[in-house]
């Protein structure tokens, strides 16, 4: 696996973005509830406000010690507890790589049920990922620009045919059954949001201008979530409620001249996401397990991972009680807050004390050998 050379400012949050979207597309209607689907837009720009707070310790980890990623900082903080902090990481990432492909997989069965078994699908995925992973980080970073273009482009083409199916009874006045589907929103956004954990790895390799990128970053998504969900719940009124995946949904019955069908693009997209999703985690597990147990360690690791998600993908769909256990919002939810928002701050505030003792220890030496 290759590690040498840094990414820029755009190429990580162009990765973020593309890794949003998914998110974006595939709002699952039985995980949110209500009947109103616009309502999502209030979560998305509560989102918005939750995403420049809660990324605040990260941020403050990277200004005290820019050189060193969070599994450095915690080995200097922790000492030999700093391991942990490398194995959590690596398995909170193979947790939601397990996630993200059980999901799409439910999705293939449920919706699209292909002739080729699912597994075959997902197992094709991995292997590319694998391969991804394995040329290392810029080689990803360098990827996602170009599958960037190709997502914006087939976002832009599907809402575009969207737009004669808007009609204006289709909207129901936001909040119009009370908060409570803003609220539910704002979780599940949360609880997907694996990049908090992505950053405090890849800022010590990462050039250029942070704040105005990760500002920048934000608001688009937020811009581009409301959109979103204004052209879905306009032009599918209250199907958009009803339908498990409401994009995939209105991507079957858009049309664009000879196009008759989008949904093809609404796969593509989300699996161009799902291999940079994969491609990234898988090459940071390898990178977290190799920083405390060397190269060899971290190659297995990523290797087996990927056999892994493959067989547990498949279990996670053979009952609906496996499906619901995962899939609900409560489940997944703290180990994002744990991982992404609380490990940076107990990581700073570790390495803090750690710093402060060190230098305190010279001046303890030398009232000793006053004889003080």
């Amino acid at each position: 696996m290759r590690e040498t050379g840094k990414i820029s400012a755009n190429q990580l949050f162009t990765i973020a973005f593309l890794m949003r979207i998914v998110i974006a597309i595939t709002i699952d209607s039985r995980l949110v509830g209500g009947n109103n689907l616009l309502d999502l837009a209030v979560s998305g720009v509560l989102f918005l406000v939750l995403n420049l707070i809660l990324i605040l310790p990260t941020w403050f980890l990277h200004k005290k010690y820019p050189d060193l990623d969070i599994i450095d900082a915690a080995q200097f903080g922790l000492g030999k507890l700093g391991i942990a902090v490398a194995i959590v990481y690596a398995l909170y990432l193979l947790l939601m790589n397990g996630y993200s492909l059980s999901f799409f997989q439910l999705f293939m069965e449920n919706e699209v049920n292909p002739q080729t078994p699912v597994w075959m699908i997902s197992a094709a995925i991995l292997i590319t990922a694998c391969y991804g992973a394995f040329l290392g980080l810029e080689a990803i970073a360098r990827t996602g620009g170009f599958i960037f273009l190709a997502v914006c482009a087939g976002m832009l083409f599907l809402l575009v045919s969207l737009l004669p199916e808007i009609k204006g009874e289709n909207f129901v006045p936001l909040l119009y059954n009370g908060p409570e589907l803003t609220f539910q929103g704002v979780l599940l956004l949360l609880s997907r949001s694996a990049f908090y954990c992505v950053i405090p790895l890849l800022l010590p390799r990462t050039t250029g201008t942070m704040r105005l990128k990760y500002l920048i970053w934000n608001v688009s998504l937020s811009l581009f979530f409301i959109v979103m969900l204004l052209v879905v719940c306009g032009s599918l009124g209250p199907m958009a409620s009803l339908g498990i995946f409401p994009v995939y949904t209105a991507a079957a019955l858009a049309q664009a001249g000879p196009f008759q069908r989008l949904d093809a693009v609404y796969i593509g997209i989300w699996m161009m996401g799902l291999f940079l999703t994969l491609s990234l985690d898988l090459y940071l597990i390898s990178f977290s397990i190799q920083k405390v147990f060397g190269k060899k360690a971290g190659k297995i690791c990523m290797l087996s991972g990927a056999g892994l998600l493959v067989f547990a993908s498949n279990a996670i769909l053979l009952t609906t009680e496996m499906q619901r256990m995962l899939f609900r919002v409560e489940v997944i939810l703290p180990f994002t807050v744990l991982v992404g928002i609380l490990l940076p701050g107990i990581v700073l505030i570790a390495a803090n004390r750690k710093e402060a003792r060190n230098q305190r220890e010279p001046d303890h030496r030398k009232e000793i050998q006053n004889g003080k």
